[in-house]
């Protein structure tokens, strides 16, 4: 557990072509150490955690996992964002940011917007292809990370991504005290529920999972979805 106060001021970064699990996963983790009847199971709540949803569209609205064209092929389900990357807030200690098929085409203007704010962040944390867009953003620049299996080839083969040592065999890295990255989708919330025990505490981590039903993979190092993919 950190000795730090805990984060209360989390951001989430969206864009069209998110994925859904890449989202859902990790909040309903948060959401479940938030509310006050976290303590029926034993273990305190964490009280007046704060989420701010952030567009990297310049309007303000609806985002969705399908991207502009796809008809038919995903569902349209959408989220409401509260701010645009034009005017978040700049006071978040902790940033989300997932991936899906769209990370690829976020703008220069969003690679830019996490430029400028991970020095303000004390946490940074990226599922699936969310890692290209921190590496992108000079976040991952001698450190280890991980990121989706799918798309090892196109993620770690991007210009951006030559100063980062990839980790193949990793569900999640801690790529240092304040960046974690985790492996695709469902790595997501193992990787999530890992950074909440070194940062709420152990027991909450557990806690979080036994509300949620949840078996959390524990070893950071063994990945099933690792396949041919190499450091």
């Amino acid at each position: 557990m950190s000795a730090q106060p805990m984060p209360h001021k989390f951001g989430l970064l969206l864009y069209p072509g998110f994925e859904v699990l890449d989202v859902f996963g990790p909040l309903e983790a948060l959401n479940v150490i938030s509310r006050k009847e976290f303590e029926w199971i034993g273990v305190p709540y964490v009280p007046n955690i704060t989420l701010s949803i952030i567009t990297t569209t310049q309007a303000l609205e609806p985002v969705s996992p399908a991207q502009a064209g796809d008809v038919g092929a995903v569902l349209a389900q959408s989220i409401t964002p509260q701010y645009t990357i034009y005017d978040a807030p700049e006071d978040l200690e902790v940033l989300l940011i997932p991936g899906g098929v769209g990370s690829s085409n976020v703008s220069d203007d969003t690679v830019a917007w996490v430029s400028q704010m991970v020095p303000k962040l004390r946490y940074l944390i990226t599922v699936c292809t969310g890692a290209d867009i921190a590496a992108r953003a000079g976040a991952l620049c001698g450190l280890r990370a991980t990121t989706n299996k799918q798309a090892w080839a196109s993620v770690t083969s991007n210009p951006a991504s030559a100063a980062t040592y990839w980790v193949a065999h990793a569900r999640w890295v801690q790529s240092s005290d304040s960046i974690w990255t985790t492996s695709g989708v469902s790595a997501g919330t193992d990787g999530f529920v890992a950074w909440i025990k070194a940062v709420y505490g152990e027991d909450v981590g557990t806690k979080a999972c036994q509300w949620m039903e949840y078996s959390a993979v524990a070893d950071a190092d063994n990945d099933l979805f690792t396949g041919n993919n190499k450091d």
